[in-house]
């Protein structure tokens, strides 16, 4: 008898080019877990991707970016706005998986196993506040490495030599912010010895409390994106994306109906 495979089937959806896992939470949780324990004598690390429609923007004016989405161990569906877009295209999973849900849901799991974890970026002091408030709700949380780092090319040396000191990581958050962490990583997977590489964005002010997150009703109504942007009206230059995507997505989805 064929002995079954217990590998995760990945179904893709194409959100504007960007293909995203249709996962749901839990899935997504278990997956990185996996992924962390199975790679463990391979030198080039994982890596996965929070995907929001900025993400997909930006991948559409950037080949660059766009394969280094696609080519994502796991891509995860972190904006509402993907989430919706990939249940019209065909998707069954309904879960945002964002970066500030599942670092909190990692770190809990992992303070049962025998998972190193690191955190890396944010600003000064941010990453080992993340670290120190991780540890105290979660006893027993191996915390390996805590560091705002720097995501330039001329620092890549000195933080492979601190690296090189801890050893093996089997889970890293990295909060260097959209298109500077996921090109970190692209750069740097191959060169430490980490299981998983995760971008996390700015999860890290939310969790040491710099940044003030959105209720969860607001979460749950999808308009945490409107939240933010009412607290930090700078970022109405990075949304100013948003009603192209909607345009965009509603032009695909008449075009999948009229089959154009």
């Amino acid at each position: 008898m064929a002995r079954r495979s217990l590998a995760f089937k990945r179904h893709k959806i194409n959100v504007l080019g960007v293909s995203v896992d249709d996962i749901s939470f839990e899935g997504a949780v278990s997956e990185i877990l996996k992924l962390a324990r199975s790679n463990v004598r391979r030198k080039r690390g994982k890596y996965v991707v929070t995907v929001n429609s900025e993400f997909v923007m930006l991948a559409r004016r950037n080949p660059k970016f766009l394969k280094i989405l696609n080519n994502a161990d796991l891509a995860l569906p972190d904006g509402q706005w993907v989430v919706n877009s990939k249940l019209i295209l065909g998707g069954k999973e309904q879960d945002r998986v964002t970066g500030v849900d599942m670092l909190e849901k990692l770190c809990k799991v992992a303070a049962k196993k025998a998972i190193r974890i690191g955190f890396l970026g944010g600003f000064s002091g941010v990453a080992d506040e993340v670290a120190k408030r991780q540890k105290k709700a979660n006893v027993g949380l191996k915390v390996v490495f805590s560091g705002s780092g720097d995501p330039s090319i001329g620092h890549d040396l000195r933080l492979k030599e601190s690296f090189d000191k801890i050893g093996r990581i089997d889970i890293l958050f990295v909060a260097y912010g959209m298109g500077q962490q996921e090109f970190w990583i692209e750069r740097m997977r191959d060169k430490l010895n980490v299981g998983v590489l995760i971008g996390v964005g700015g999860a890290f002010d939310f969790i040491a409390d710099v940044k003030r997150r959105a209720p969860k009703y607001v979460q749950s109504l999808g308009f945490e994106w409107l939240w933010r942007l009412l607290l930090e009206p700078i970022r109405i230059w990075r949304m100013r994306v948003l009603p192209l995507f909607l345009l965009l997505m509603t032009g695909e989805v008449l075009r999948k109906k009229l089959k154009f």
